[in-house]
């Protein structure tokens, strides 16, 4: 065909006809129609492209040029290896496989356009997670895509199928689903889109069937620019890149630079269908997902509350959706509807639920979107009443007569020039001390935060109202700002102390560092300041310093609203749950139905916060508030994400009540260790509620877990959140689960944890009601324990004279901040109770610094401006001599104490992603006051702010690891010159006994834990447990004093069998008595193991049996890669079958003969196989000694050997004569 297309040429030339068109040799001669083409991308023929234009195939599948085989020269190109796509092969065809990250190919360069078009696009895609993820894109130099030429993509939501498909660009904007029906991501499908303007229209079709359509008002589409893989575009300011990049696989891209007939276009699907019909029928499935995927409950709860002791009710109200609630000092609730509406609700008959709502101010349009309720106190001067933060004003609504019916409404601030938003007053508090009432502004724009012009021209003024926090004046007669940078304030109170906080809104889907996420905002009143939003920038806003948050709460878009302090309605009354939450901050996460409680503890500097997430609801949680009794009354939204089903929308309103005060409760989780995790509880356990923990305990890792994330129902759109949903979660093997003796502490020994993520525990419920036996009146909930951690906090040691006397973990370097986060944990009390005198206390930890004063950028985006390095000074006071060890700080830093308290500086400038380790030594401490004050100032700005807890993490953190990567772990040294073939002869022997209590892969006795699993422990805390037995102790053989009518006392771990208890004592031997002749039994806190096992061992023998515990079984080696099929490793079940009836411990072995007629029938040969592996020929004459690597598996033999067999053995294993045959799983006999 190549011949006839050089006629044709030849000929047109010779009779002046003009050639219109002519594609690349090296493309496929069977295209249909190629008039009018203006690109041609086909994978099938990217190595004759390449061959062509006298380039390389790719190294690696990496695709660098993807050429264009329309004759144009429009070819696509990717310099930076990271972003460049691959080449995947399948069978004869090709895909460009491009990986939804960064990677996609552009070009450049030309000035042509069209005035018609039809693309027909070949694409598998593979994923959408929403954010306008594009398969091609057309766009004019310094234009949207958009805008100026074309955009195909998968539109704005995350879509679980292949459902959305977006088609709009110059003459037809706004986005626009034409994809009628879909179907399964991982297949193909051969898009068409066809731009007609004479038809004023834009069609899709979908192989080869027509689905949606849209009005064009036709005019010239730009080809300047062309992307594939993604789009082009910047919505606001800044400089148009690559955004939406799509995880698809692209066979082949054709466009034409005119719309075709009906016919042309039926060629041109025929030929593109024929072409990939065998791709279609064999594109490869999606690669597995790393880690596991998360599975939602089936049957979430209205509430679930991720601990135990607390019951939920609905309130049995009729009610729009509420978005304030707050009790008045006489006990009646308030309500505050979306619509205006304000309800006053009271429990009619005595059960501690509110059953009537009476009218208290019916709004009648008077007030605008309300988001923002408090409560006047009693004999306010103006009146007793409710002050309402809402479109255009701020109002006070008091009833005047005593009536229980409002009549007057007195304007608080009004005057301003309304945004354009729904909503623009929001959250409102009256200050207790003087009566001055605070209120919030909502950010003029939050797309365009610095409300650039036309010029390129910055308007946002920090003497604007909007995006602020405002004092009125207790006479409503004036107004200042008293903050600026607020994007949505839409909670604001006052805790105890006076300190005004609030609430503000994620916004970094719009500005990429705006408020990267939802945020608790301590709003300081000693000078104004910035908070953020919109961000410092060197052009727009230059002049401010970014205060940072006291908490920020993630993953992205919980869209944080009301809050409470738990504080009591009048003085001396009931807070909410255990005592050791009064005074925390209640905060509602409305998109995604999270109740957080946040510990917030006061320093010199300003508030240092712990979170905890405490509950999870299946509706939009909007605001929350203490009752009388010390429940919490919580508000809920109909609908979806972000304000459901608006002001004409049915709530609802719940009471969780803390009815169960004797129950357990967790209080503190955190990693002890690189392989150990514990959870503290605020009174003993008992360890019945313990039984088979290890079986129900789960613990998951990833950058975007956290506690119950099962029950999550809600969550907006955004493709972030998408993201994040999808990213890899991992499962964290827990090995074991032991109580310490005082029962307050659970310890659990883990895989290793290395990666700074978040991780997420699950615990059994320990006596929680289940689904079923809920008590009446109540919602059912699951009776699991959630909770979560991360790997914040540094590693403590208080000494004195030289010896250690505590220590672990803390979660401040401040030991007063640490107290305080640690309140009820046993393990801590011991430290705090041995503080006394004067010792030595020290720390160890690493600090991040990057970015201290400067938020957070969105993932996936990027700033139009590189900052400024920034340089951190951590200030330190001490009141004794202090040594600060820093290798990456410019300088190690001793502060010499005189009596008083001293200060000194660690100045750092540290690299993106990289920590600063850092040892603390305070000589001569007394850790009954706070002897290390921590702050942090930059070279922007001096002032001190306090050193948040996630900015410290623990030594064994890796900020760089892949989290749910397997970690090699070293052999540990102390193991050097161990045999595991010894150890196990140590294991079973009387002089160590360790058989008669415990297994190993089902051999030995029960009345301890079986030790099969100790392999994945590490050597000290397997160390500890021997030496130290009831430091903690498995709650499933917790020791018992069992006293019998007869007099007689028995300690030991008790099981029941029948109407028998089972009394294994710490010598092995168990004792059977009757339950009827028991007359007590007391738990005891100490474990029937001795603690002088390695005392009774030579060393040599303490390391073998250690080796034994420690490392995986000798088996056959893992790296053969002979070409013979090895075989297939038998399982522990089958070695159990095998050895099923045989005498535990073995008997003594003897020795074993093989047969010479079993060789004979084989070989040919009779031979005989002695127990040291020396082989003797038919006569027995000389006998031929086989080295201790010949002795090992090495696969089959081939064909040509004599040999009937292989034969495997180690050092110590022999058999006999009559014995069970022995399956060894021999690998390294040097290690045996």
């Amino acid at each position: 065909m190549l011949y006839l297309r050089l006629a044709f040429v030849l000929l047109c030339t010779l009779t002046g006809r003009v050639v219109t068109h002519a594609v690349e040799p090296w493309t496929d001669d069977k295209l249909p129609v190629t008039d009018g083409i203006a690109l041609w991308l086909d994978a099938g023929r990217i190595d004759a492209a390449h061959k062509a234009n006298k380039e390389k195939f790719p190294a690696g599948g990496k695709l660098a040029t993807w050429f264009d085989g329309s004759g144009k020269g429009r070819n696509l190109k990717q310099t930076v290896t990271t972003a460049q796509p691959k080449i995947v092969k399948v069978g004869d065809a090709s895909v460009v496989r491009f990986d939804g990250e960064n990677s996609h190919l552009r070009f450049t360069g030309s000035k042509d356009d069209a005035k018609a078009f039809t693309a027909f696009v070949v694409v598998a895609p593979r994923a959408n997670p929403g954010a306008f993820r594009g398969f091609f894109a057309l766009n004019a130099p310094n234009g949207r895509d958009y805008e100026t030429g074309l955009a195909i993509d998968m539109g704005p939501n995350f879509t679980p199928r292949f459902t959305d498909l977006n088609v709009e660009g110059r003459g037809f904007g706004g986005w626009q689903n034409l994809l009628k029906p879909g179907g399964d991501f991982g297949k193909l499908y051969q898009l068409e889109v066809r731009g007609n303007p004479e038809a004023k229209s834009i069609r899709l079709f979908t192989d080869g069937i027509a689905n949606g359509e849209r009005s064009w008002a036709p005019v010239a589409l730009s080809l300047a620019e062309i992307t594939v893989g993604a789009r082009f575009y910047t919505n606001g300011p800044g400089a148009h890149e690559v955004r939406g990049p799509a995880r698809c696989d692209i066979a082949e891209v054709l466009l034409y630079e005119r719309a075709l007939t009906d016919d042309e276009a039926k060629k041109v699907r025929g030929y593109l269908a024929a072409k990939h019909a065998n791709l279609k029928q064999n594109l490869p499935p999606e690669p597995p997902a790393a880690g596991e995927r998360l599975v939602p409950v089936t049957d979430p709860p209205a509430v679930q509350v991720f601990v135990p002791g607390f019951t939920v009710k609905q309130l049995p109200v009729d009610l729009t959706n509420v978005n304030n609630v707050k009790y008045r000092a006489d006990g009646a609730l308030v309500a505050l509807c979306y619509n205006g509406d304000i309800w006053v609700l009271k429990d009619t008959d005595g059960d501690g639920v509110e059953d009537k709502a009476e009218l208290f101010w019916e709004n009648k349009g008077r007030l605008r979107a309300p988001i923002g309720m408090d409560l006047t106190p009693p004999g306010y001067k103006h009146g007793a009443g409710v002050f309402v933060a809402c479109k255009g004003k701020v109002t006070l609504i008091v009833d005047t007569d005593n009536d229980g019916k409002a009549d007057k409404e007195i304007i608080v601030a009004d005057g301003w020039k309304e945004i354009v938003n729904n909503v623009d007053a929001l959250g409102v508090a009256l200050d207790p001390k003087d009566g001055a009432v605070y209120y919030g502004r909502g950010a003029f724009s939050y797309t365009d935060a610095y409300r650039v012009d036309k010029d390129g021209k910055s308007q946002y003024s920090l003497k604007d109202e909007e995006g602020t926090i405002i004092r009125v004046a207790p006479d409503f007669k004036t107004r200042e700002v008293v903050a600026t940078g607020i994007r949505f304030p839409v909670g604001l109170r006052f805790n105890k102390a006076g300190d005004l906080f609030c609430t503000d809104q994620e916004g970094a889907t719009w500005l990429p560092n705006g408020n990267p996420l939802d945020e608790l905002l301590h709003i300081k009143r000693d000078s104004l300041r910035h908070y953020g939003f919109p961000p410092r920038h060197p052009k727009h806003l230059p002049d401010v310093i970014d205060e940072p948050s006291t908490f920020d709460y993630g993953p992205q878009h919980q869209s944080t609203c009301g809050f409470c302090f738990n504080e009591p309605v009048k003085d001396g009354g009931p807070t909410f749950g255990p005592k050791s939450w009064a005074g925390d901050a209640l905060v509602t996460g409305e998109s995604r139905g999270k109740l957080y409680r946040t510990q917030l503890v006061k320093t010199d500097a300003g508030y240092v916060a712990k979170n905890h997430l405490f509950a999870c609801l299946n509706m939009l949680t909007i605001d929350c508030c203490i009752a009388p009794d010390g429940s919490l009354v919580v508000a809920c939204h109909s609908g979806g994400p972000d304000w459901g089903s608006g002001p004409t929308g049915k709530g609802k309103l719940y009471k969780i009540s803390y009815t169960d005060k004797e129950h357990t409760q967790p209080v503190l989780v955190y990693p002890a260790g690189a392989r150990e995790v514990r959870v503290e509880f605020d009174r003993p356990v008992d360890p019945q509620l313990l039984r088979d923990v290890l079986a129900q305990t789960k613990l998951t890792a990833g950058k975007f877990v956290r506690a119950g994330d099962r029950f999550e129902t809600l969550w907006p759109g955004y493709a972030v959140v998408q993201a994040e949903k999808l990213a890899p979660r991992f499962n964290v093997a827990v090995h074991s689960a032991q109580l310490t003796p005082d029962r307050r502490t659970l310890v659990l020994a883990t895989d290793p944890l290395h990666g700074a993520g978040h991780y997420a525990l699950t615990l059994p419920g320990m006596g929680r009601p289940t689904k079923d036996k809920t008590p009446k009146g109540t919602l059912p909930q699951h009776p699991q324990i959630d909770l979560d951690f991360d790997l914040s906090g540094c590693e403590a040691t208080w000494s004195k004279n030289k010896k250690v006397v505590w220590s672990g973990w803390l979660p401040s370097l401040d030991p007063a901040t640490a107290r305080k986060f640690t309140e009820g944990s046993g393990t801590h009390e011991l430290l705090w109770s041995a503080s006394s005198g004067v010792g030595e206390f020290a720390l160890k930890t690493q600090l991040n610094l990057n970015q201290m004063l400067r938020p957070a950028v969105q993932p996936g985006s990027k700033l139009d401006y590189e900052p400024p390095a920034e340089s951190v000074n951590v200030g330190l006071a001490v009141s004794d001599s202090l040594e600060v060890i820093a290798p990456d700080a410019k300088g190690a830093l001793r502060i010499e104490g005189n009596g008083s308290q001293t200060t000194g500086v660690l100045r750092g400038s540290p690299k993106s992603g990289r920590t600063t380790p850092v040892e603390i030594r305070v000589d001569s401490a007394v850790l009954s006051g706070p002897k290390v004050v921590v702050n942090y100032s930059t070279n922007e700005d001096k002032r001190p702010r306090p050193f948040p807890l996630h900015r410290a993490l623990v030594p064994w953190a890796d900020t760089k690891a892949e989290i749910g990567k397997p970690i090699e772990l070293a052999r540990p040294k102390e193991l050097d010159g161990g045999s595991w073939a010894r150890g196990r002869k140590v294991f079973f022997s009387e002089q160590a006994s360790c058989f008669k209590c415990h297994s190993v892969h089902s051999q030995g006795g029960s009345i301890g834990p079986d030790l099969t699993n100790l392999i994945h422990r590490d050597y000290g805390s397997v160390v500890r447990d021997i030496t130290q037995p009831s430091f903690a102790i498995n709650p499933d053989f917790v020791a018992s004093v069992v006293a019998l009518k007869d007099d007689r006392v028995l300690t030991g771990v008790v099981r029941t069998v029948g109407d028998k208890l089972h009394i294994g004592d710490n010598k092995g031997a168990t004792t059977i008595v009757d339950r009827a002749d028991v007359e007590s039994i007391k738990a005891s806190p100490l474990s029937v193991m001795p603690d002088d096992l390695l005392k009774k061992l030579p060393p040599d023998q303490a390391r073998d049996l250690l080796t034994f515990l420690l490392t995986p079984a000798p088996r056959m080696p893992d790296d053969y890669a002979g070409p013979e099929k090895r075989p297939k490793p038998r399982t522990l079940a089958e070695v159990n079958a095998a050895l099923a009836g045989a005498p535990n411990p073995p008997e003594k072995t003897r020795p074993f003969v093989w047969c010479w007629w079993q060789a004979r029938r084989t070989t040919g040969r009779a031979s005989t196989i002695t127990p040291r592996g020396r082989r003797r020929g038919p006569n027995c004459s000389r006998p031929v000694t086989r080295s201790r690597s010949q002795r090992r598996w090495t696969g089959p033999r081939k064909k040509s050997s004599r040999r009937p067999t292989r034969w495997s053995s180690s050092s110590g294993a022999t058999g006999t004569r009559n014995a069970r045959p022995r399956l060894m799983r021999s690998s390294n006999a040097a290690a045996v």
